[in-house]
């Protein structure tokens, strides 16, 4: 029976040590060799539901761990392979993972100080030196999350706590009905999906209006910011994206923060994705103003490489987070004010140890790697986004912002948009159903765009030149029995456009999917 938990005696360290060397046997033996398997989901789903999670008698973990590879890891995506580039998806630094062991192991619940007295310390000096490298003051601090949706609800939670004078205890005051959350119509669908679990309702959030690059624009703020006051709503959070799911772009930050201050709103930023660029002293400049955030998004199973999940809420004030508390007599006890319980500023109660993976892997990688590691990423997009306008058959819809690239293909011959939205949805579905790459689609302005999404730090120009390359290939042989052909209208240049700064925008660059900003990186 002591072999089943780890104890520090001679016996269970052995035996941890052959399950691990059975697990490392099981990776390298089913590590796949495509991005995707190429088999059907009712194949995959039949594979799994005959093997039987909860048999009366146990089987031997050596035999279990051999099926289980067999049956699910070697039919994964495979995150490291540079054609799965679809989602914000990336391959784990090992120091990380491995970490994870540890946290498994040890079992810290990071709820109350007397579960996790070392971990409870760890965690906030994490969240402390992350919120510095944003720029946040120094009473900054902030709670770990399982992720992006997690955090943007607990800081719109505090956006409308303070609104409402303190922790909601009776319910929401009749005000409530003309409270409204302002974001960008391209800003993460739960800013949304949080003010319906705060009884605010979905449409207290207010799009505003972005330009062709994905930015919100100021004048429709501010257009809107009037009405608000016209109508007798009450702005009570501005949100800000730094970098937005299709186009990556980067809301004006600075600027925001200064409307939400003479506004009264809380200021929060969503920067799941752009936290990253902050490690990065050349990119730092294109987050400017979010030192000026309320309370900040930032994952770090994106652009930092840590195992899902790992995300964070960063607090400009520490203090914004004591209408959380709720007492309990078990638990996190008024009189025991001299210890921190972690618990006081979450949601959760039991809560894994994450932050220790970090920790030791933020550490053992240090930041000039990790910083080259996103640098090396967002001059990839913009390599990408100049051989996308050099290929004959490949269309740049927007100019890439950061790590993300829309485009799509247009044969030489060619029918209408819509023949051309389902060619490009065919063209993805096709990918993947022969496991052959994973690539991203969305829809932009109405029409449909493939997206590479580039947080592999292995993945180099050629990887994304062979990949482009397979996808207009794609492209032509799904055309083939295309009816009605017509030519391409319009030459197309061989030159790619050269690199503008951010603060230069060109207005008058248009495309089928209407007039877009060209905005690069430094």
């Amino acid at each position: 029976m002591n072999s089943q938990f780890f104890d520090g005696t001679a016996e269970s360290v052995a035996v941890l040590r052959d399950a691990v060397a059975s697990v490392l046997d099981m990776l390298a033996s089913n590590s796949p060799h495509q991005p995707f398997p190429a088999r059907t989901p009712a194949e995959l789903r039949a594979a799994i539901e005959a093997f039987d999670p909860l048999p009366a008698r146990g089987v031997p973990f050596t035999d279990v761990i051999k099926e289980a590879g067999e049956t699910v890891v070697a039919s994964g995506a495979r995150v490291v392979d540079p054609r799965c580039a679809a989602h914000l998806h990336a391959p784990t630094l090992m120091s990380s993972a491995a970490t994870e062991l540890a946290i498994g192991v040890t079992n810290q619940s990071m709820d109350s100080f007397d579960q996790a007295p070392a971990a409870t310390y760890a965690e906030d000096h994490l969240v402390r030196t992350i919120a510095g490298v944003l720029g946040l003051p120094e009473q900054a601090s902030g709670v770990i999350t399982s992720g992006g949706t997690a955090s943007n609800l607990l800081g719109l939670l505090l956006a409308r706590d303070r609104a409402a004078g303190g922790a909601n205890v009776t319910g929401l005051p009749p005000a409530a009905a003309g409270w409204r959350v302002l974001a960008s119509q391209a800003a993460h669908t739960s800013v949304r999906q949080a003010c319906a679990v705060l009884g605010l309702g979905r449409d207290a959030v207010v799009p505003v209006d972005t330009d062709g690059s994905g930015r919100i624009r100021l004048e429709a703020l501010d257009e809107t910011l009037r009405a608000a006051e016209r109508h007798g709503h009450q702005p009570i959070a501005i949100v800000g994206t730094a970098g937005t799911t299709d186009t990556g772009a980067i809301d004006p930050l600075d600027a925001l923060a200064q409307r939400a201050a003479q506004c009264g709103a809380w200021f929060h930023v969503d920067a799941a994705v752009g936290a990253g660029l902050a490690l990065s002293h050349r990119l730092a400049p294109m987050l400017r103003g979010i030192e000026k955030a309320d309370s900040v998004t930032a994952d770090l199973h994106k652009l930092w490489w840590q195992p899902i999940g790992a995300s964070m809420l960063l607090v400009r004030d520490a203090g914004s987070t004591h209408g959380l508390r709720e007492p309990a007599d078990y638990l996190n006890r008024a009189e025991d004010n001299d210890v921190l319980n972690l618990v006081d500023r979450s949601l959760d109660t039991s809560r894994r140890f994450d932050a220790l993976k970090m920790l030791v892997s933020l550490r053992a990688t240090g930041r000039d790697r990790l910083a080259g590691f996103v640098e090396h990423l967002v001059d990839l997009a913009a390599e990408a986004g100049r051989l996308i306008h050099a290929h004959p058959e490949l269309e740049l819809v927007v100019p890439p912002q950061s790590i993300t690239v829309l485009f799509r293909c247009h044969p030489a011959v060619t029918t209408t948009d819509d023949d051309l939205d389902a060619l490009n949805t065919d063209v993805q579905r096709t990918l993947l159903g022969e496991g052959r790459a994973v690539v991203g689609r969305t829809r932009l302005r109405g029409r449909v765009a493939l997206k590479l999404t580039l947080v592999n730090p292995t993945a180099t120009a050629e990887d994304i030149a062979e990949l482009l390359d397979l996808i207009s290939a794609t492209g032509r042989r799904r055309t083939a029995n295309c009816p009605s052909p017509r030519p391409r209208p319009g030459p197309h240049s061989s030159s790619p456009p050269e690199p503008d700064p951010p603060s230069r925008v060109d207005h008058h660059q248009k495309t089928p999917f209407g007039p877009v900003e060209r905005s690069y990186r430094p």
